[in-house]
């Protein structure tokens, strides 16, 4: 999801609405509330008008409009809904959003509205991705976890056991050298594009920002070894330039064309593997996700949150229960490749049997890491800004402009004087 860069006025805005609709407003017969979702229309369309009609049978009194944005267009309409007196009563955003509009006071503490009994539901590292100071901003609605796709007979080509994939990132990085060496084609593209360096960091265990967010900590020498050594496996001709540029999309081609070995996917891309490289597909072996030191997955994860300015607070936390319950996670993850975040649902033989196909076999596996995944996004005041110097710092890095050590330096020194200006409100 695109980042929003007019948060800035959110609090202002907060602020008037709640002047114009204090309090929470019990809805009147035939009350209608509204929920906002991202994209769901068309292939979604027929599951969530059967779920919000079961909603208003089981709620006689409620009427629910459903109102589905293009990513796009997101942001500013709900920005200008919320200025206008006209907030959605339930949103669907993405971890991001959420952290910027709690950070804001503009969204309802889940940990507060949502019975202990329905967060225990959850998956608590999931649950916990939610929170701002300590408390949840958003009942966690469908996750996407990644697996590792790698290609058997380029793996025996390089003289691999394609029955012991890497399980960690250490053995990762040794199969996709030993597969250039021997065979010619690339091994992995790993996620050091554009800003993944900052989720691959915390994979490994090492933080981003200090415990107060103030600074950044990125340039340590664990930080500097981790970035060289990625350098110089590029240096080495061990991944394809392009890796910088087109990343995910990227990977997928240049795998589905038999021209990488090892894949790090979202289930849901397989589908792209089947459909450009059937030959690729039948050699596909799918494995959990190599884990690196920090024990840790990124898990992009879409949630639902009730904006403080809603005219119907109580019923719209309800919806959203309804919406991220199991039943409804569940019969979301049947019609696309999504996964829940719900244990009850995780445990469903839907996700627990492994099946035939790899598509089938990433489905169980995905589930089984869910439990150790939590939404690693960092969020940040400037993001936009900051992710730009990242960005620069650590391609200046691989393209030998800075050596590592003196890259991820002046990027920690710039994110402080940014960050130092908006804690003294300089921004």
């Amino acid at each position: 999801m695109s980042r929003p860069r007019t948060w800035k006025r959110l609090a202002a805005l907060v602020a008037l609405a709640l002047m114009v609709c204090p309090g929470t407003a019990l809805a009147a017969p035939q009350a209608q509330i509204e929920l906002w979702t991202i994209s769901l229309r068309p292939l979604l369309t027929s599951y969530v008008q059967g779920m919000l009609g079961r909603y208003e049978r089981a709620h006689p009194g409620l009427r629910v409009r459903w109102v589905d944005l293009e990513l796009e267009a997101f942001d500013q309409k709900l920005l200008a809904a919320i200025a206008g007196g006209v907030a959605p009563d339930v949103v669907n955003l993405n971890t991001e959003m959420t952290i910027r509009m709690a950070q804001a006071g503009a969204l309802v503490d889940m940990d507060a509205a949502v019975p202990a009994a329905v967060r225990a539901r959850y998956f608590p590292n999931i649950w916990a991705s939610l929170r701002v100071g300590g408390r949840a901003y958003g009942i966690p609605w469908y996750v996407e976890p990644d697996v590792l796709a790698y290609n058997r007979a380029l793996f025996r080509r390089a003289g691999l056991d394609p029955a012991q994939p890497p399980a960690t990132m250490d053995q990762y990085i040794q199969d996709a050298v030993t597969i250039k060496q021997r065979t010619g084609v690339y091994g992995f593209m790993p996620n050091v594009d554009t800003t993944r360096l900052l989720t691959l960091f915390q994979e490994e265990g090492l933080e981003v920002l200090s415990p107060d967010r103030r600074h950044a900590v990125f340039d340590s020498p664990a930080h500097v070894a981790l970035l060289a050594r990625y350098v110089d496996l590029f240096k080495r001709d061990m991944f394809p330039a392009d890796t910088l540029r087109h990343g995910y999309l990227g990977a997928t081609e240049r795998y589905g064309a038999g021209q990488l070995a090892m894949l790090v996917t979202g289930p849901e891309f397989l589908l792209r593997v089947r459909a450009d490289g059937p030959d690729v597909y039948r050699e596909t072996i799918v494995a959990p996700m190599p884990a690196g030191r920090g024990r840790v997955l990124d898990l992009p994860t879409m949630d639902l949150a009730v904006p403080l300015a809603s005219h119907h607070r109580r019923e719209a936390v309800e919806l959203a229960q309804f919406v991220a319950d199991d039943e409804n996670q569940l019969g979301l993850c049947h019609v696309v490749v999504a996964f829940p975040s719900t244990r009850a649902a995780a445990a469903d033989p839907y996700f627990t049997q492994p099946g035939a196909t790899p598509v089938d076999r990433s489905r169980s596996i995905a589930a089984r890491e869910l439990a150790m995944a939590r939404d690693l996004t960092v969020v940040t005041p400037h993001s936009d800004e900051l992710f730009r110097v990242f960005r620069e710092a650590v391609e200046d890095a691989f393209f030998g402009r800075m050596t590592p050590q003196a890259a991820l330096s002046w990027a920690a020194r710039e994110w402080d004087q940014r960050l130092w200006r908006r804690a003294r409100g300089k921004a």
